[in-house]
């Protein structure tokens, strides 16, 4: 029999241990806290930020648009009905309320968004599609106001 050898166990390595920086709690897109709280106020008082970001992405997701079937939906959710207040009108009401920023400019969007409101696709020889997409339009221009900070000078872009 072969002598049994014994192997020198040397002691467990550890991991090397990385200093990892502190993260900061504002996220990079925006240096003030300012702006993150006027948005989170907004999530609260049900503005429908989330769903209506999703609903545009919906309508301008591609070169063919939404789904033929999923039209009267998203409209349906801009628009709203007799029960329930749709995105686009909740931006509306939201835009009002907001007394910051140039005024002329928000005016403008408001009665935009008002017009597509109060404009069904059957008038003016209007598709289904091209209405849909004037609501979403109208709705996006209305989020990118309301989330946007007052002061130019820190705004991530032009308006």
């Amino acid at each position: 029999m072969a002598p049994a050898t014994t192997a020198v166990k040397s002691p467990p390595t550890h991991p090397r241990v990385q200093l990892v920086t502190p993260v900061s709690p504002v996220p990079p897109w925006t240096q003030r806290r300012e702006d993150l709280e006027r948005i989170v106020v907004m999530l609260r008082t049900g503005l429908p930020v989330d769903r209506a970001f999703d609903d545009v992405a919906a309508v301008f997701s591609d070169e063919a648009g939404p789904a033929e079937d999923d039209i009267p939906v998203l409209v349906e959710r801009f628009r709203g009905t007799g029960e329930v207040q749709g995105h686009l009108a909740a931006l509306v009401d939201a835009a009002n309320e907001k007394q910051s920023g140039e005024p002329e400019f928000r005016a403008r969007l408001i009665a935009r968004a008002d017009d597509a409101l109060g404009s069904s696709a059957r008038s003016d020889g209007m598709t289904r599609l091209s209405h849909l997409r004037r609501l979403a339009l109208a709705a996006q221009d209305l989020l990118e106001l309301l989330l946007l900070p007052d002061d130019p000078e820190t705004a991530p872009c032009p308006v």
